[in-house]
């Protein structure tokens, strides 16, 4: 795809009277480039990319463009939702959920007369596959056995994803089953250095040998990632998650998921069938759920096909071309009925 990258200042949960200043004094000249970008690029739709993020919409309605708007997570704080459905309301031809979750959190009574769905993201199951290629290739590159157990977890290194919980719920796991590798894939921002020493004290106390706990890194290649791991994690807190894409990927490369029951998790994960769903902010539960596939084979074995059929069933991206379109095709015919 042809990509162009724009600046846009944002709406941020943060009192910096800076960033309030950046968003206002940004706003008008910023809805003016994407304007001319979609003018020149011959744009026919726009979809909009989570709430925090109204500039193109704005430009879309001055343009007359018809406007698909994605609420894809539970991240922005109650007072900017209450602040932007309005904007939703008014700007949107149709309204694009990552789960039934979002959707209910959001307030459907907002945007009751436009066309809304609930369409999760998308995993590319020709690319996302199980391999023990990748999973020797993986293992090798970071020094675990051909035979080691490992939990993983793809995260980037922030608040949001409750890594702390990873190493929590690793402690424990370490002390049931001592020779468990655990990896971590995710890129470390420099807004979050504070998080990350964090990150490395709970490490520290954690009693896990270094050589067993793995921070790889980001990877363009994720998917050569996945068929390393035995249990993939997600512990992310409450008030983070829409659909987690993670959740996908891992199911389509067969691996069982553990993961918090925030945002739309449940809505990807199905409890004891592709992995297990467990209360935020509890380590323990993470560490019992992963300690009970990792030693039952034959569960371990249901849930890994199980896994796999959901992803391709449910998140393959051809089903989701389909969805899309039925939103798109909504969309300007709303567009058109508001303009006549």
């Amino acid at each position: 795809m042809e990509v162009h990258e724009i600046p846009l200042s944002r709406l941020r949960a943060d009192r910096d009277p800076r960033l309030a200043w950046q968003l206002v004094a940004g706003f008008k000249p910023q809805v003016a480039t994407l304007r001319t970008a979609f003018d020149e690029l011959g744009i026919d739709l726009v979809v909009v990319g989570g709430l925090v993020n109204p500039h193109s919409a704005v430009a879309a309605r001055l343009n007359k463009l018809p406007v698909v708007w994605q609420i894809l997570d539970t991240r922005t704080p109650r007072v900017l939702r209450w602040a932007m459905m309005p904007v939703v309301r008014r700007l949107a031809d149709a309204v694009m959920y990552a789960g039934g979750s979002v959707r209910s959190l959001h307030g459907l009574r907002h945007v009751a007369h436009l066309p809304n769905y609930v369409i999760p993201p998308a995993v590319d199951t020709a690319r996302f596959v199980p391999s023990e290629r990748a999973r020797i290739s993986s293992r090798e590159r970071v020094g675990i056995p051909h035979d080691a157990q490992v939990v993983g977890t793809v995260s980037n290194i922030n608040p949001m994803k409750g890594v702390e919980y990873f190493v929590r719920a690793a402690t424990l796991i370490h002390s049931r089953l001592p020779k468990t590798y655990f990896l971590v894939l995710g890129e470390q921002s420099g807004r979050h250095t504070r998080y990350h020493e964090e990150i490395k004290e709970e490490c520290r106390r954690s009693g896990i040998p270094k050589e067993r706990f793995i921070f790889a890194g980001a990877s363009e290649h994720v998917e050569e990632w996945y068929p390393a791991m035995d249990v993939k994690l997600i512990t992310s807190v409450p008030n983070s998650e829409g659909a987690p894409t993670t959740a996908m990927e891992a199911m389509a490369c067969g691996v069982p998921v553990v993961a918090t029951d925030v945002g739309a998790v449940s809505e990807v994960v199905v409890d004891r069938a592709t992995g297990f769903t467990v209360p935020p902010l509890d380590p323990a539960a993470l560490a019992d759920a992963t300690v009970r596939v990792l030693t039952d084979a034959p569960l371990a074995d249901r849930m890994s096909r199980a896994a796999q059929d959901r992803a391709k069933a449910v998140f393959d991206i051809q089903v989701a071309v389909k969805r899309y379109l039925v939103a798109f095709e909504a969309a300007k015919r709303h567009h058109e009925e508001r303009d006549q």
